[in-house]
């Protein structure tokens, strides 16, 4: 739709000159007057312009590419505007709406460009990456003639796209988990048979396969021995993940939803090497989505980190049915074999107590494990702020605190199994349950 275009603040003073000059020459130099219309001119010509410049402008084709990775790295959007036209859009202004969680990193959200006649041109923006969905756009542009005389008003020539950046997997994490569970003794399998993690050394029988000779043993001894693997044990692990608003609460990459995220992550890593079944379930005020059925390997762990990458921030009200809608689909979801289930949420937030509650009582009676997960971060690491943010950081936070320990302790008088640590040592107390259980 072709946006009206209005004369700009320029205009009153142009004319004004315009028609002084017209007088002077009148009462002085006729030939003034010839300059005096051709100003007039050149302010019709400039209208007439600012009208087929909004037209060509109504008429541009956009596409949007995003180039999105992990946490931590760069997200790049580039907008990409043809113009099918024989008309030139010579001066325009662009203005790019975003999510206010993500941080802008240019070159510049509003600015200047042009599109030649049947030509295209780009727009490129930058964004620090920060696990979660996010809503870049719309896109608005306003067209203008050269002398800034008439603008059009604003157009919004994109709706917006969604970007979606994959939490961090953290190695250290990982071979703490490794070591953890092999120190401690956790990992009960000890059984040779299908897995990824070495069993024994011995000699070669007939029929073994030649992938699994160890060839330095025969170098160094002149005998041929099979390396065995560990048969790994198979359970099934739901992980469930808050991402409403209350989750957002703190600083950029230090909120629940991102340490949620991140410490899923990790935990899916190592229990899919391990041979676990895992699936993810995150939702929001409005949605929840799903990495389908528990799986094992690359591709359980695929499903469960590309839904990982949905959590988002939403400033509309919740839906009142949703909670239920929870309860249905986990309930609803979980295999017949025993399953060990994670709600990763802050239980002090409204409805989050009963929802706990009624999955608990679900669970129990079909056999399942229910554990509520919630990482206590005592301090934030704010750094480059002033003193009195940090001290309203520091109120806040305990207030938040005090809540989330009392309802933990009522969830406890109903039996419900919780686990309440630092984000550094949740995987270890996650893991330890699950391998407990296997």
């Amino acid at each position: 739709m072709e946006a009206p275009v209005a004369r700009t603040q320029r205009l009153v003073p142009y004319m004004f000159v315009a028609a002084s000059v017209a007088l002077i020459g009148a009462v002085f130099d006729e030939s003034l007057i010839a300059l005096s219309v051709f100003m007039v001119s050149v302010a019709v010509f400039m209208r007439g312009y600012a009208v087929m410049s909004a037209a060509a402008a109504s008429r541009l084709a956009v596409s949007v590419r995003v180039r999105a990775g992990a946490e931590d790295e760069d997200v790049l959007v580039v907008f990409d505007l043809v113009n099918p036209t024989r008309v030139p859009i010579a001066v325009a202004e662009y203005s790019l709406y975003y999510s206010p969680l993500l941080r802008f990193a240019g070159p510049s959200r509003a600015g200047l460009f042009l599109v030649p006649p049947r030509g295209s041109t780009e727009l490129k923006f930058m964004f620090r990456g920060r696990v979660g969905t996010y809503r870049v756009g719309p896109l608005k542009i306003s067209v203008r003639d050269p002398l800034g005389l008439f603008r059009s008003s604003d157009m919004e020539v994109f709706t917006g796209t969604g970007v979606s950046i994959l939490p961090k997997v953290e190695t250290a994490v990982v071979k703490r988990l490794w070591t953890y569970t092999r120190s401690s003794g956790l990992v009960k399998s000890r059984h040779p048979g299908e897995g990824v993690e070495l069993f024994d050394i011995r000699e070669y029988r007939p029929g073994d396969e030649l992938r699994r000779v160890v060839w330095r043993v025969f170098s160094s001894r002149g005998v041929l021995a099979v390396k065995e693997l560990e048969r790994e044990t198979s359970q099934y692990v739901l992980f469930v993940v808050d991402s409403t608003k209350g989750m957002w609460v703190g600083p950029p990459r230090q909120t629940p939803a991102e340490h949620f995220a991140r410490i899923v992550a990790s935990i899916a890593y190592y229990l899919c090497r391990r041979g676990y079944k895992v699936a993810a379930l995150v939702f929001n005020e409005r949605s929840m989505h799903s990495s389908g059925s528990p799986a094992a390997g690359a591709a359980g762990f695929r499903w469960v980190y590309e839904t990982l990458a949905r959590i988002e921030y939403l400033e509309e009200p919740p839906d009142t049915a949703l909670l239920e809608k929870i309860v249905q689909r986990v309930v609803l979801s979980l295999p017949r074999e025993r399953t060990t289930i994670f709600v990763f949420t802050r239980p002090s937030e409204e409805g989050r107590e009963d929802l706990i509650l009624r999955l608990h009582e679900l669970l129990r009676d079909r056999g399942h494990k229910l554990f509520v997960v919630t990482p206590i971060v005592v301090s934030y690491e704010l750094a480059d702020v002033p003193r009195w943010t940090r001290t309203a950081y520091a109120v806040k936070l305990y207030e938040f605190l005090k809540k989330d320990l009392d309802s933990l302790d009522r969830l406890r008088k109903h039996g419900v199994r919780t686990i309440a640590v630092s984000p550094t040592h949740v995987p270890q107390r996650v893991v330890r349950a699950v391998e407990e259980l296997a």
